[in-house]
């Protein structure tokens, strides 16, 4: 994928949706995703007893969250509340993705719209963005609904809502996300993807599930905009 393929896609789809947890920061890289599965399940069975076999086997905190709204909505409640607070904690030793930056400096340069857009709660994105202080790059944040967890990527929902706020069609906006629920919520409503393949064996998940393109180093999308 050259610079020039990539400016391509942003020149027709200009309006730059960024995932959190990965294009922006490593979120759980001092607070394991894992540890804070295994604290929610700890949780659930205080409050439930013995799990359902589909809960037994998650190592995702945020698939647990969507199981459990499946065995309760009092459950899924309290899993939420628990979610929040780990993930706020968890930014505190979050690691910065290289080249971010630079991203989004360029992106404010060219005079481009960007929205974070993230299954993240919205409180953990602000405080690490306030903390490294790029708060100021974005201009808005779309977070995970706390009442309804069906909401996540890979339903289009949240680009949906960060396109309305930055009143321009779905259509006009590519996400950069490193997962195939990223891809599959940007197909869903006609918005371009860039699939960040930031680990082994990424490239071929995120290509299959259809992303417009594909990067191994933020790098390559300063490249781009500056390029578009």
């Amino acid at each position: 994928m050259t610079a020039e393929d990539l400016a391509a896609i942003l020149r027709r789809s200009p309006v730059v949706l960024l995932d959190f947890d990965g294009p922006v920061c490593s979120v759980f890289a001092g607070y394991p995703a894992s540890q804070i599965t295994e604290e929610l399940r700890a949780l659930a069975v205080d409050q439930v007893g013995e799990l359902p076999p589909a809960l037994d086997a998650v190592t995702s905190p945020h698939e647990f969250l969507s199981i459990a709204a499946d065995v309760s909505p009092e459950l899924a409640q309290q899993i939420e509340a628990a979610l929040q607070t780990a993930e706020i904690k968890a930014v505190e030793s979050a690691t910065p993705t290289p080249g971010v930056e630079e991203f989004l400096a360029a992106c404010r340069e060219a005079g481009r719209p960007l929205a974070i857009v993230s299954n993240n709660t919205g409180a953990s994105v602000r405080a690490y963005l306030d903390h490294v202080g790029l708060a100021g790059f974005v201009q808005h944040i779309e977070a995970r609904d706390p009442s309804d967890p069906a909401l996540m990527k890979p339903s289009p929902h949240l680009l949906e809502r960060a396109a309305q706020a930055l009143a321009v069609a779905p259509e006009r906006c590519t996400l950069i996300g490193d997962q195939t629920t990223d891809v599959r919520a940007s197909r869903a409503i006609g918005a371009a993807s860039v699939g960040y393949a930031n680990k082994p064996g990424k490239a071929d998940d995120l290509t299959a599930a259809g992303a417009d393109a594909i990067i191994e180093h933020i790098d390559e999308l300063t490249e781009a905009i500056r390029a578009s």
